[in-house]
């Protein structure tokens, strides 16, 4: 037989995606959401080859429109937008407008799933909720996103990822027990739920296809996030007490910290079993630890007063090596350490370009780019990235006269009734200054 890594290798090839299928090829969704959290959700669907059509409001748009880091903006771009809108098509359509609400449902009509991240009752407000939707089209798939639910006490409260992470606790158990808790950078309250509110489209469309019968999906924030902090609801119940903060320590394992090396750099090591203790303790020359009955078992050495120690006799051996030293002494000996690289040495790890997990490409409009890959490699269906975010209402004609058949008349007459609209001349909106988009026949359509 070949060689396994040959044929893994060769298998998943980055050179081969764009002639391989996409799996949710035929599938339209209609992207009705803001910001982050219900973005990423679409772009996830978009990356695997869905239909992803952004319903944004008249020339201003999404507000993620309005971020990007330190307000600075690539080719008049917003980074944050780029970052959540991978391979969609751009409309603007008024909501409000009884006109605009009938464009949507004749859409709707002809689309597979629907998503939002409105406050709970606004889409119902607007006519445009799962039940009214369902009238149109019975097989429809709804997802609503929202901090704390479409039904329940809290169901009025808006939510970001920081009060996401405030409400669900993940905040309370981050950071060092001494000081205030931590928000977790980047964002992962509304990652994290954007990731389950995929997976629970994919459930949807798998059960309509056994079935052959849409449904509603209401996915909270607030409930999402305590499945990431292991047995926390556990812990309380049987302890009866807040679980601590610990820093970087790791509670299920000893030792397990973040360690400085003696060039200054920061090493993290983590040992599970006791072969990888036994091996730590060789690499530091104390096997005397093995033989001492508060470090001999796994269960002696996660007791909080012996792993307090232990945690100190592994950090003044790690602070009298250099970083290299300690890697090379894991590779030699067989635990687990790894050094802590910054975004920059990360962003430039050929194991990851190769894999296309740092996926560099040539965007439509914003030329060479850079972006985090899809890490779900399949062998068949891979995903892809094509392009990043068109300014707003770009694929009007595109979308309008493909799927619901209108023509140039119609559209004009749509845009002057303010009834769908194109970019404001706003940066974040519009298209770079060096861009014509009247030479595109995608937006010529």
């Amino acid at each position: 037989m070949r060689d396994y890594f040959e044929w893994t290798n060769e298998l998943f090839s980055p050179e081969k995606v764009f002639e391989k299928p996409e799996v949710l090829e035929g599938i339209r969704v209609l992207d009705l959401t803001m910001v982050i959290h219900g973005p990423e959700t679409t772009s996830l669907l978009a990356e695997f080859g869905a239909e992803v059509i952004k319903i944004e409001p008249p020339k201003m748009g999404d507000l993620i429109r309005s971020v990007s880091l330190w307000a600075r903006f690539w080719k008049e771009a917003s980074l944050g937008a780029t970052w959540v809108n991978r391979n969609k098509y751009y409309v603007s359509i008024d909501l409000k407008n009884p006109k605009g609400r009938d464009l949507f449902l004749k859409l709707a009509k002809k689309s597979d799933v629907i998503v939002e991240n409105f406050r709970p009752g606004v889409m119902d407000k607007l006519g445009l909720s799962y039940r009214h939707v369902k009238e149109v089209n019975p097989n429809i798939i709804y997802l609503s996103l929202s901090g704390y639910g479409q039904w329940g006490e809290r169901k009025d409260w808006p939510s970001f990822d920081a009060s996401g992470q405030a409400m669900s606790g993940v905040s309370a158990v981050s950071g060092y027990e001494e000081r205030i808790p931590l928000r977790l950078p980047h964002y992962p309250g509304d990652f994290i739920n954007a990731t389950v509110g995929f997976m629970a489209v994919l459930i949807a469309l798998y059960y309509r296809e056994k079935t052959g019968k849409g449904q509603y999906i209401d996915l909270s924030q607030v409930e999402t996030l305590p499945r990431i902090m292991d047995a926390i609801y556990t812990y309380v119940a049987l302890k009866g007490e807040d679980r601590p903060r610990m820093g970087n320590r790791d509670p299920n394992l000893s030792p397990a910290n973040m360690y400085r090396t003696r060039d200054g750099k920061l090493v993290v090591i983590s040992i599970l079993s006791q072969k990888e203790f036994e091996a730590l303790c060789k690499a530091m020359n104390a096997e005397d630890l093995l033989k001492n009955e508060r470090f001999s078992t796994t269960t002696a050495r996660l007791k909080k007063e012996n792993a307090d120690e232990l945690d100190k006799i592994v950090a003044e051996w790690v602070s009298k090596k250099t970083l290299d030293e300690v890697i090379e002494a894991a590779k030699n000996y067989g635990f687990s350490a790894s050094p802590v690289r910054r975004s920059f040495e990360v962003y430039h790890d050929e194991h990851l370009r190769s894999r296309k997990s740092v996926w560099i490409y040539d965007d439509p409009i914003l030329g060479s780019f850079a972006a985090a890959g899809t890490p779900i490699k399949l062998s068949k269906t891979p995903g892809r990235i094509k392009w990043s975010v068109y300014p707003v209402g770009y694929h009007n004609r595109y979308v309008f006269k493909k799927i619901l058949g209108l023509n140039d008349e119609e559209i004009e007459e749509l845009v002057k009734e303010g009834v769908i609209s194109y970019w404001a001349d706003v940066i974040g909106r519009k298209p770079p200054s060096d861009f014509k988009p009247e030479d595109d026949p995608v937006f010529k359509w």
